[in-house]
């Protein structure tokens, strides 16, 4: 019996062994600092590797006018790696100048080793590295020759900055134990798009449903050794319609919990999609609206999206760097951006704030730095910018907003955007604030922009530094006492220095857009919180129109 248990011990002792031993971490650890060793020595040599897989499970549902049309489970594990030669101050990531290259961030992936068999892993890791040298080598002569023959930057800072490492290992999370019950949850959101089978002025009416748990992985050659999980629900409805001259009109509606429990209810959600459904019939005859120069009240969902468009993206730090881009604020840091009320913050680490979960939360960025909370206008003041590791004059370090797609290397991106504002109004403060202001531009009418369905900017300084900010339902709120007007085909325009400029009060009141931005480094979640805010002089223009008609043949 002693001999049979010893024998029993040793066997679970060599199980427990190997298992250790095929650690996905380790083992990228053990082959980064193999590689390293020997890339560090080349004639061209390496100062720099990091290697990041995300472990990607996910559950869809997708359903159309009470129809499923996708019920499906995915999973995938996708590597990137990042190989930086030359050295801190000067590398192959150096700006290249006078050449515009959109896909020059994007570094690909390999669909990696599902287990977590050693030798496999090794291998791909092998294949890939040698390959990601020998790019990063041919890019670091090509922005040498660049140097040589361009003008000197404008930002003298490094290219690359130097960290404090980490180890942090979140513990893993079963997705069985996250996943609902697919055929309850089918029910659902067969039920909620079917909704929109009632009204023939639609044109689509869908709802989805997902679930997905990434486990990100990160080890570089500082140290940095990072395991975490980023995991969620969203669910989200929606319909469109098309006006009689041709205007496409959607409405829709998202949410993000990390806990499945707190999505609305059925009930909740079939009175939205009811509500929904009624403004597009009302949207769809209701007038187009002329182009306007005139005061504007943004909810706080308009709002939220308006922050995040015109000013978010502009204080971006390693955007900032860059000759190419306009650096709207670069040069305010201590002056007055917006009113003494108003302040605004990042932090990626709180995954609630009043009451709202927050989409855009996150221990560590995708360059192993841990998010920071950064107080960037404080009582109107510009205090500080959004930092990933590449540094910009004044500012040396990371901030924990190096953020990018497993497709893309990382760039400054947003987190978390809050704004807070000290002396607030109520709405029929503000309200009486928009028409005294009409008034005073002898303005028939002011906007209300009530809900708004994202937007873009432009940043560069070789073409219009603009924003368009593209608004779903628009009310005129007349001077003279008539009812709101619902209006149609409004698109929000306008530079940012001259719209922060009219920002003038804002609201007791906050709301929340959880979504993800496209930049380059691909699309991420992010969250912005706002209060409605009044706003003396905003442009608009017409929305463009589709030349189709609405369907010839009745929707059955």
């Amino acid at each position: 019996m002693k001999k049979t248990s010893v024998l029993f011990l040793l066997i679970v002792s060599c199980f427990f062994e190997l298992q250790a031993q095929n650690d996905l971490s380790k083992i990228l650890k053990q082959e980064i600092d193999r590689n390293f060793a020997v890339l560090k020595n080349q004639e061209v040599p390496a100062y720099y590797m990091c290697y990041r897989i995300h472990d990607t499970n996910e559950y869809s549902i997708e359903a159309s006018f009470g129809n499923i049309n996708k019920s499906s489970e995915k999973k995938d594990r996708l590597f990137s790696g990042i190989v930086r030669v030359g050295d801190e101050k000067f590398d192959n990531y150096h700006n290249v100048k006078g050449i515009y290259d959109e896909s020059s961030n994007y570094i690909g992936t390999v669909m990696f080793v599902m287990d977590n068999n050693k030798q496999a892993i090794q291998t791909a890791l092998w294949d890939k590295t040698d390959q990601l040298y020998k790019d990063a080598v041919k890019q670091y002569d090509r922005v040498k020759g660049n140097k040589a023959v361009k003008v000197s930057s404008e930002d003298k800072s490094d290219d690359f900055s130097k960290e404090k490492s980490q180890v942090w290992i979140d513990k893993k999370m079963s997705f069985e134990q996250l996943k609902p019950d697919i055929k309850k949850w089918e029910e659902k959101i067969a039920s909620y798009s079917n909704v929109f089978t009632e009204n023939k002025d639609l044109i689509t009416g869908r709802s989805d449903f997902s679930l997905e748990l990434v486990r990100k992985y990160f080890v570089d050659t500082d140290g940095n050794l990072i395991e975490e999980n980023a995991y969620g629900y969203r669910l989200t409805f929606g319909a469109s319609t098309r006006s009689a001259d041709g205007m496409d009109i959607p409405l829709y509606k998202s949410y993000f919990e990390y806990d499945i429990n707190k999505l609305p209810s059925d009930k909740e959600i079939i009175a939205e999609a009811q509500e929904m459904s009624k403004m597009l019939s009302l949207l769809k005859k209701a007038p187009e609206a002329e182009s306007y120069t005139g005061p504007a009240l943004l909810s706080p969902f308009a709002a939220s999206v308006f922050f995040h468009e015109i000013f978010g993206h502009r204080i971006e730090g390693a955007r900032l760097k860059q000759d190419s881009d306009a650096q709207t604020f670069k040069k305010k840091i201590g002056e007055q951006v917006l009113p003494e009320s108003f302040s605004v913050i990042f932090d990626p680490q709180p995954k609630t704030y009043k009451g709202f979960t927050l989409a855009g939360s996150y221990n560590f960025d995708d360059e192993g730095m841990k998010g920071q909370k950064v107080n960037v206008v404080e009582n109107g003041i510009l205090k500080s910018f959004l930092m990933s590791r590449t540094p910009i004059e004044g500012f040396s370090n990371s901030n924990g907003h190096g953020r990018a797609m497993i497709y893309y290397s990382p760039v400054t991106r947003q987190s978390n955007m809050f704004v807070e504002i000290k002396d607030k109004k109520t709405d029929k403060e503000l309200r009486r604030m928009l028409i005294d202001e009409a008034k005073k531009q002898n303005k028939e009418y002011g906007y209300l922009f009530d809900r708004v369905s994202g937007g873009f900017t432009f940043t560069g300084r070789y073409m219009p530094n603009s924003f368009n900010v593209t608004p779903l339902v628009v009310y005129k709120i007349y001077v003279d006492g008539r009812p709101d007007e619902l209006v149609r085909g409004v698109n929000l325009v306008g530079t940012p220095l001259s719209m922060f400029a009219q920002i003038t009060a804002g609201g007791a009141d906050d709301n929340i857009f959880n979504g993800y931005c496209g930049a380059e480094s691909g699309s991420i979640p992010v969250s912005a919180i706002s209060p409605t805010l009044f706003v003396k002089v905003v442009e608009t223009q017409k929305k463009g129109k589709s030349q189709d008609q609405f369907p010839l043949l009745e929707r059955p």
